[in-house]
């Protein structure tokens, strides 16, 4: 279930990314056709840089489960020119009877480099108190630098997880922290991301 003492009503808006002028939002349960198409596009690099393994696209049941509204949430993001052209998937799992959330991201490979996966981690960030999650997980490849350095500067603890893997905790930001973003220039937690019907700051 939900927790609505944790609700944030930030996630129900569409949000944009200044620097590439794409628009996320919460996905909904017909579109994972689209999600797979994009899985469809991504090179194998990827697509092994998500999940560790060789993967081409989510099945009915796993879909359901990361849109139902329970323990799972999910954001997709688009160009306004296409907005059934997905061209990133951001997911957070809550884990059974925990309090952490584990964390999902693929972005197409045009797209990659842009800070748009900084934007959405940071955005994931100020979300995840919806399910009763404290903290974002996540097992990274050694080899991804990329995924490595954003969790690092985003405060997120990294631990060798045996093999080839790295693990990481991000912790999240507690609801007084979001709950007074005047008292500070910008929270950390939504650098990048701004509601669709704001200009981007410069």
């Amino acid at each position: 279930m939900l927790h609505p003492e944790n609700a944030s009503p930030a996630v129900d808006e569409e949000l944009r990314h200044g620097p590439t002028g794409t628009l996320t939002r919460p996905a909904g349960a017909a579109e994972l056709a689209a999600v797979n198409e994009l899985h469809s596009r991504c090179s194998q690099g990827s697509l092994y840089k998500r999940y560790l393994g060789t993967r081409t696209g989510l099945t009915p049941g796993e879909w359901h489960h990361m849109t139902n509204g329970g323990t799972a949430l999910t954001w997709v993001t688009y160009s306004p020119e296409s907005p059934e052209h997905v061209i990133a998937v951001l997911q957070l799992v809550g884990s059974s009877g925990g309090d952490s959330a584990d964390l999902g991201l693929l972005i197409e490979d045009p797209w990659q480099n842009r800070r748009l996966g900084t934007a959405l981690l940071r955005h994931a960030r100020t979300q995840g108190l919806r399910i009763g999650a404290t903290a974002i997980t996540g097992t990274v490849d050694r080899q991804n630098t990329a995924m490595l350095h954003l969790l690092k500067g985003l405060g997120a603890s990294l631990s060798f997880g045996g093999g080839s893997v790295i693990d990481a905790v991000l912790a999240l930001p507690t609801i007084d922290d979001r709950l007074v973003p005047a008292q500070r220039e910008r929270h950390p937690g939504s650098v990048g991301m701004e509601p669709a019907g704001y200009l981007p700051r410069c």
